[in-house]
């Protein structure tokens, strides 16, 4: 997320390549997170696969907003010849978004079930 802030710093120099290539970098970052955030950072499993199953594992609009922004970042890393290429504003939001969906999954617990306390500290 450093080398995206640095090249958001300069905007002059972003071409449509470092566009993309800045939204590939903002995409990692958030696969990292969701990895993080259901316990499989070491796992093979598909990205697709771990936002299915991240609202067992965080809040519900948590994991709404980092499905929302991994497909967002998909698409304007594949998108075609014909199509606009990202702009400028659109990579300082989609950096932002990252930024506060990162934090969310770092400190966002799901808790399920029900705590039973003893008399006394009730």
């Amino acid at each position: 997320m450093r080398c995206v802030a640095n090249l958001l710093a300069n905007p002059a120099q972003l071409d449509s390549v470092r566009i993309r290539c800045c939204a590939e970098l903002l995409r990692t970052a958030v696969e990292r997170a969701v990895a993080r955030a259901c316990g499989a950072e070491d796992s093979d499993q598909p990205v697709q696969a771990l936002l299915l199953s991240l609202p067992s594992h965080v809040d519900a609009d948590v994991a709404y907003d980092a499905s929302q922004l991994w497909h967002a970042l998909s698409r304007a890393i594949r998108h075609h010849g014909y199509e606009l290429t990202p702009t400028v504003e659109e990579l300082r939001g989609w950096h932002a978004d990252t930024r506060d969906v990162a934090a969310a999954l770092h400190s966002t617990l799901a808790l399920s079930g029900t705590i039973d306390l003893p008399e006394g500290i009730r």
